[in-house]
């Protein structure tokens, strides 16, 4: 059943499940006032429920390993929370591909981010490779809660395809990152589904940080490189 899911994916909770469920609260609760920390838990603000986040699975949970992120935020830190669900509780599944596909047809706000991210859509577009989006524009996208604000980073996927074409976007997006003021992360997906940080692929080190499903390791570039000629479209 886990194979259905990915890092990142943004999942729909039955919510007779989603309201018997024991979230737990990242960081001290006591910090927070009580009507965010209660939105969290019941799984909704203002009449729209809080999608899932799939996170990296660790030890043999009974379940789907999910976090929670409220639009609370506070001095600068996001209200969350973690939890495992039953695999039988998630009734729909997006992924960061459909989210920013979906986001074509959304009216979004009226924030740098967004302009930001259809630049680097179209920069992915020109490359050939497909670009999803993950983080808070994709929790603003989904839900049209306020997720986002005027200094809102940008984090971005795209799946592994000819390495020319990685480093091309690799130094457009680095370009519109300047020129923009917005910060942009890319994570290159891999064939496998982990992820690396685009960046640490094109810095002076020998080796990255690959985040898989259940766990990380570290890659020789040279690994990650011999992969272009694996890659399809899906």
């Amino acid at each position: 059943m886990r194979d259905c899911f990915h890092r990142h994916d943004l999942v729909a909770i039955v919510p007779a499940v989603r309201r018997s469920i024991t979230v737990e609260v990242l960081g001290d609760a006591a910090w927070w006032p009580s009507d965010a920390v209660e939105q969290l838990l019941r799984g909704e603000v203002k009449g729209v429920a809080l999608p899932g986040i799939v996170s990296r699975q660790e030890g043999d949970a009974p379940g789907l390993s999910v976090g929670f992120a409220s639009p609370y935020r506070q001095k600068g830190v996001r209200l969350r929370g973690r939890a495992v669900v039953p695999f039988s509780s998630v009734s729909l599944i997006r992924d960061p591909y459909q989210v920013i596909t979906d986001a074509r047809c959304t009216a979004v706000p009226n924030l740098p981010v967004f302009d930001v991210l259809d630049e680097a859509w179209a920069l992915a577009s020109a490359a050939g490779l497909p670009c999803g989006v993950f983080g808070s524009v994709a929790l603003a996208l989904a839900t049209g809660l306020p997720y986002c604000h005027e200094e809102s980073d940008l984090y971005l996927v795209v799946k592994l395809g000819a390495l020319d074409a990685v480093e091309r976007f690799h130094d457009a997006v680095c370009a519109l990152s300047r020129e923009s003021g917005v910060a942009i992360d890319v994570e290159l997906e891999l064939p496998d589904g982990a992820g690396i940080k685009l960046a640490e692929l094109f810095d002076e080190g020998n080796t990255v940080l690959a985040k898989g499903f259940t766990g990380v390791c570290l890659m020789g570039k040279d690994e990650v490189r011999a992969m272009d000629h694996r890659y399809q479209l899906s």
